[in-house]
């Protein structure tokens, strides 16, 4: 069941091709995770909205810095929902390559006709607070989230050292959650 204001991670590679989406995304716009990969999120993104948000991710990947943007998304069930979507950059050995990119969306609420387009930037990311609202799928989600604004944390501070081992584990987290992604869920009433 869709909660009134989801919450959603989602991965990229170095190219910025999705390969996570939260199972939310799934309930949401109805779109699978095969679907979803690479660029084919963008379908589901409001017509008007495609060119900004695609220019910023495109923008992000090139010059491999965190951004944010507020779109509007296209529900399965009709619905339009504006949506604040971020990410910050993962770097890894050697020499921080460009990994990609660890983010979350957020909802803020349906969309009515008339209303401006997309709009966005790069820079930092700060995912919109909205205590007890936001409920991440799972374990690994929910640490996503909480490096996401650490990252946001350390940024301000500085620690070149401590990043450059945050961003490090911003991307394992993302091959976690891909690879969580492709396991089939354990049969009801089983543990791993």
């Amino acid at each position: 069941m869709i909660s009134s204001e989801p919450f959603m991670i989602f991965v990229t590679n170095a190219e910025g091709k999705a390969i996570y989406v939260s199972p939310d995304w799934t309930d949401l716009t109805g779109r699978s995770l095969a679907e979803t990969a690479d660029f084919g999120w963008l379908d589901v993104i409001h017509p008007e909205d495609r060119s900004t948000v695609r220019r910023i991710v495109e923008d992000a990947v090139r010059t491999q810095q965190a951004f944010n943007v507020r779109y509007r998304l296209l529900c399965k069930d009709g619905r339009r929902l504006w949506l604040a979507a971020g990410a910050v950059p993962s770097f890894g050995p050697p020499d921080r390559t460009f990994l990609g990119f660890l983010g979350s969306l957020t909802s803020l609420g349906e969309a009515v006709d008339g209303e401006a387009p997309a709009s966005g930037g790069l820079g930092d990311f700060i995912p919109p607070l909205q205590p007890g609202s936001l409920t991440p799928s799972n374990d690994l989600e929910r640490l996503a989230d909480h490096l996401i604004a650490l990252h946001v944390l350390m940024k301000r501070v500085g620690g070149r050292q401590a990043m450059n081992i945050l961003e490090a584990a911003l991307f394992q987290i993302g091959q976690e959650l891909a690879k969580a992604a492709d396991r089939p869920a354990p049969a009801e009433g089983t543990r791993h």
